[in-house]
């Protein structure tokens, strides 16, 4: 089995989330398995010098009243689409904050020539699998536009964003104004290409099963709950994993001290360690080491975390927050209002492996997260978590009132429910013979990408060899 594995960042030639982790892990857990996975993505300006390899291959196709030739590059299974006029960028999508105002031509002009490969036998796969918004034209092209055999799969990662742009969009991607209409791009007057992917897919994933229940309810839909509802046949959760190699205590080129669950206990010397190098191991050395890992967005909760910092700063324990993003200048100098609090503004990749390995527990208090990879990063590091019960976390994470649980869940994103979760696991960390249990669980837990893989691989199954009626 031969598949197109389309995203618009893969790991490491280009990340800004989970994406670019899944894009990576998700293709190598197939190949274990003996799928064939070629990738394919832009080839953005901060790849420029990277040595891949020309395959000579050119497609061009007509956007915005003009054509545009893309150039192939590849290095090993992944493919590369040059067109500096689209990509030659200083942003994957845009400035902080900002997306560029032509991304519906940068990313629908990869879904086009994409499509144009496959029609020139370039690649010569059985199925596709785009994903997210900035490829979900793809399935349209696919299915409407090009009538290729092939079928399509495309995964939700995160409903938020959704590509949707004014109904002239059409026009600047040469598509037929027959598509514009309620049962194809058409949403409110505009275009929505997340809409078209999940409409004209053959199946549509979405990356844990409580989030494939949330989507179909108007709290978590942003709007298509009507369309996920009437597609829900072809609506699948398959939970996301993480890559054990690259998230591996024992072999961790970044912590002060390496361990495993065979042996736990050097993870102490790297909350030791960590709170030397932040200069308060006097005060906090036998106290509870809180995190939090992640963007500092609404989606993640930080507004809940900052109504709660108050009354998080007296609860006996250090707290450090590592990220970046609009709400990160509200977390500078947050350690001259409260001595227990620390915050690091720009995202260090190194940095928070170490975050990771030192930390007692880790504050998850998502508003909604389709899947979430920091608690399974943070369990596979022996870090207990404190969550918010939606979407993946639901999945991952049994509550530690419940016969054979693990972390600390709250129902409501609220600052006093997440004060509550903080609490007990402040209250849990004084009995240390517990707490060891249960780091050593959480350890134990598999959470590799070797399971989701084998569902993935069961779902192109069924589509590649489904009898027709």
């Amino acid at each position: 089995m031969r598949v197109l594995f389309l995203s618009s960042e893969i790991f490491p030639y280009a990340k800004t989330g989970g994406l670019g982790d899944v894009a990576y892990s998700l293709p190598r857990a197939l190949e274990a398995l003996g799928v064939e996975v070629l990738r394919a993505m832009p080839l953005y300006h901060s790849l420029y010098g990277q040595g891949f390899e020309d395959t000579g291959k050119e497609v061009t196709v007509r956007l915005n009243g003009r054509p545009y030739t893309f150039r192939i590059f590849r290095q090993d299974r992944h493919y590369f689409f040059h067109q500096p006029e689209l990509y030659d960028r200083p942003y994957l999508y845009g400035p902080p904050g900002r997306a560029y105002p032509d991304n519906d031509l940068r990313f629908g002009g990869f879904c086009w020539a994409v499509a144009q490969a496959v029609k020139e036998g370039f690649f010569d796969v059985d199925l596709v699998h785009a994903n997210d918004w900035q490829t979900a034209l793809y399935p349209v092209l696919h299915h409407e536009i090009f009538r290729f055999p092939q079928k399509v799969v495309f995964t939700i990662h995160n409903l938020a964003f959704q590509g949707m742009f004014e109904k002239e969009t059409l026009e600047r991607l040469e598509l037929p104004w027959s598509l514009y209409h309620i049962e194809a791009l058409e949403f409110w007057g505009k275009i929505n290409l997340m809409k078209g992917g999940i409409i004209f897919s053959d199946a549509v994933t979405t990356v844990s099963r409580t989030y494939a229940r949330e989507i179909l309810t108007y709290e978590y839909a942003y709007g298509l709950e009507g369309v996920l509802y009437h597609h829900r046949h072809k609506l699948v959760g398959i939970l996301n994993g993480i890559d054990y190699e690259l998230w591996n205590p024992a072999q961790d080129p970044h912590l002060y001290v390496r361990y495993s669950v065979e042996d736990p206990a050097p993870k102490e010397e790297n909350k030791q360690a960590m709170l030397r190098e932040l200069g308060v191991a006097e005060f906090f050395a036998e106290k509870p080491l809180f995190c939090f890992i992640n963007r500092f967005s609404q989606q993640k909760g930080v507004e809940i975390l900052l109504s709660a910092l108050e009354r998080l700063s007296r609860i006996n324990g250090f707290f450090i927050f590592l990220g970046e993003g609009e709400y990160a200048p509200l977390f500078e100098n947050i350690d001259r209002r409260y001595p227990n609090m620390y915050a690091r503004i720009i995202f260090n990749e190194g940095w928070s492996h170490k975050v990771y390995a030192a930390s007692d527990f880790i504050l998850v208090p998502s508003l909604f997260e389709p899947c979430g990879i920091t608690q399974l990063i943070a369990m596979r590091y022996g870090t207990l978590v404190v969550a918010r019960k939606t979407g993946g976390l639901a999945d991952t994470l049994v509550d530690v009132s419940y016969p054979g649980g693990y972390g600390f869940l709250f129902p409501d994103p609220t600052p006093e429910d997440l004060l509550c979760g903080v609490k007990r696991a402040a209250e849990l960390f004084q009995y240390p013979r517990y707490f060891m249990r249960l780091r050593r669980k959480v350890m134990k837990l598999d959470f590799s990408w070797n399971r989701s893989a084998r569902e993935y691989l069961k779902l192109y199954r069924q589509l590649l060899f489904r009898r027709k009626p």
